[in-house]
């Protein structure tokens, strides 16, 4: 088949962005024909990918969604499925890695935001009963928030297991050397605690909420992976920390692609996020024996309580919370159960399955 897949924005450190390319390769192994439709790009294009900017101007993000959509549409004709990756109009399957903007609690003058209005307008499209577009969820919670907002019929939305790259389960790093290695070009002593986050949206990934708690943690060093080292959200982590008295102990790495081996390099990953509809670098973390302190807010949280390798935050957040998490992840004992604990999760196959899945619905549909 022709496949299309569409995504407003292409880089190669998103999680979604990686969702898009592993499902593509696997349907390029499968032996169908793939082209990435994106409106804009960043970093380096995939070279095993056909990739085409469709460049359209707008002052909105959802006026550019809006315009982008109406130049896949005139070349949807083209390909015999069109798989989106952001909510569209004209898809024929949506892969959704947000959560239900219309499920959130808003002011009533909200109705008359454009932007409201214009992200609203986009959901409908895919999930209101009328709509014609089959829906892979990624959590059972994302799903019961659409069809309770848009009563979207069930047999419309597939759940599909985790699709994590097997390719990045590296847990002998943490012991052939690799992690020795990379803590030492990182500067870091053998007491350090070496606490981890990766992500390229730093408020909604709770980067400020790891260092208001740094200062509790005297030992511990904060890495950031994904955060560019020159841009806003940077300067406003760097004068937090200042603030605090704790700026020595952030290092901010910008994006990266060794992620296995910074997570070999690093005792615990911190991912207190505002929100987060799944949370595919969660079950990275984990399958690469790194355990985890994360939000119950998190889709894939209940990951890291089944592999008894962490702790989840319950909701309402405070740091006060992530201070106890982190204290309890500076015994050295429960830090290697749960490492073990992890890694041994790592070998379930369903993990890494739900490229296989997502690729057999998009070939089922009419």
């Amino acid at each position: 088949m022709h496949l299309a897949f569409v995504i407003v924005s292409l880089f190669p450190w998103g999680g979604l962005q990686r969702d898009c390319l592993r499902l593509a390769r696997a349907a390029k192994q499968a032996g169908h024909d793939v082209t990435i439709l994106a409106a804009r790009i960043k970093g380096e294009l995939p070279r095993d990918l056909k990739v085409k900017v469709l460049s359209v101007r707008a002052f909105t993000n959802h006026g550019r969604n809006r315009r982008f959509s109406t130049a896949v549409r005139g070349i949807a004709g083209c390909f015999d499925r069109v798989v989106g990756f952001n909510k569209l109009p004209w898809l024929d399957v949506l892969y959704c890695g947000d959560v239900c903007f219309a499920d959130r609690k808003r002011k009533f003058w909200d109705a008359l935001n454009p932007r409201v209005g214009g992200m609203l307008a986009l959901e409908e499209a895919c999930f209101a009963p009328g709509s014609r577009t089959r829906v892979l969820a990624l959590t059972e919670a994302q799903i019961a928030a659409y069809r309770r907002t848009w009563q979207t019929p069930a047999d419309r939305i597939t759940l599909l297991p985790p699709s994590v790259d097997a390719a990045r389960r590296h847990p002998e790093f943490r012991t052939d050397g690799t992690r020795e290695r990379v803590r030492s070009e990182l500067g870091l002593e053998g007491s350090t605690l070496a606490l981890l986050s990766i992500g390229t949206s730093a408020r909604t990934k709770g980067f400020d909420r790891s260092i208001s708690a740094l200062p509790e943690i005297p030992n511990a060093t904060f890495l950031v992976c994904g955060v560019a080292p020159e841009g806003r959200e940077a300067t406003a982590l760097l004068n937090q920390a200042r603030g605090l008295g704790v700026a020595d102990r952030i290092r901010l790495l910008g994006p990266r692609a060794e992620v296995p081996e910074l997570m070999a390099a690093a005792d615990l990953f911190v991912h207190p996020a505002r929100t987060e509809t799944a949370g595919i670098v969660i079950l990275e973390a984990l399958i690469n024996g790194l355990p985890v302190a994360t939000t119950q807010v998190c889709g894939f949280s209940f990951h890291v309580r089944s592999a008894e390798a962490g702790m989840v935050i319950p909701e309402p957040f405070t740091v006060v919370k992530l201070i106890d998490a982190l204290r309890h992840a500076t015994d050295s004992s429960c830090r290697e159960t749960w490492s073990v604990n992890a890694a041994s999760y790592g070998a379930d196959p369903q993990l890494y399955s739900g490229a296989d899945r997502a690729l057999q619905v998009i070939l089922e549909v009419d």
